[in-house]
């Protein structure tokens, strides 16, 4: 029997090709009954080479198999432990201080809020480095340390310009504050501050 693949020649009741593992047909007889040693023999092919094959076949199954039940699909979830829950805690502390302070302070301008949320968002960054992050996460934990760094510079910005600065000098510094929060708010998720994450702010003030 050829392969119809290659056209190696193989030996009759082959199942798969001994050059390339291409399935060979094998002739059957539909009117005349096929005992189960047939039936297994067709399966596994009657020659020891043919059943070589099958047995490296099957174990290549197996051992892929193997790999997908074994792969955790938590595994590149970060674990909710004490770091994170103290993170995220620290976290929601912060934006329930910054909530606060955009509401007492509205009515007196943005220049006022800002100036009110800076060491909010000063102390933020400091106590999150004292957390001193896992090794899997340190660079997680930069991310959000630097995205609130910067977001404290726009903030600081924002309220010198306010002081004195023209309607859309301020708007304009308004709006870099922000686009500086929204990374905050991607670091956060990054981190997996899952709690925080959901309470979702603007930390700079609506200057319009």
């Amino acid at each position: 029997m050829h392969c119809p693949r290659c056209g190696t020649p193989n030996e009759p009741g082959d199942r798969y090709c001994s050059s390339c593992g291409a399935t060979l047909k094998v002739a059957t007889e539909p009117s005349e009954p096929v005992s189960a040693r047939e039936r297994l023999g067709r399966l596994v092919g009657t020659t020891r080479k043919a059943r070589l094959i099958t047995a490296v076949t099957v174990i290549a199954l197996l051992v892929a198999v193997a790999a997908f039940i074994a792969l955790d699909p938590a595994e590149d979830e970060i674990p909710r432990d004490a770091y994170t829950v103290a993170a995220d805690r620290l976290c929601l502390d912060s934006k329930r201080s910054i909530v606060v302070i955009e509401r007492s302070f509205a009515a007196q301008g943005p220049g006022a809020v800002a100036r009110e949320l800076v060491p909010v968002i000063a102390a933020w960054r400091s106590q999150l480095n004292e957390l001193n992050a896992p090794a899997d996460r340190k660079d997680l934990a930069r991310e959000l340390e630097a995205a609130l760094l910067q977001t404290e510079v726009q903030i600081a910005g924002l309220a010198r310009t306010a002081k004195g600065g023209e309607t859309r000098q301020i708007v304009a510094k308004a709006r870099e504050a922000d686009a500086a929060s929204t990374e905050v708010e991607e670091a956060v998720a990054g981190l997996g501050l899952s709690k925080c994450a959901e309470a979702a702010i603007g930390l700079a003030p609506n200057a319009r």
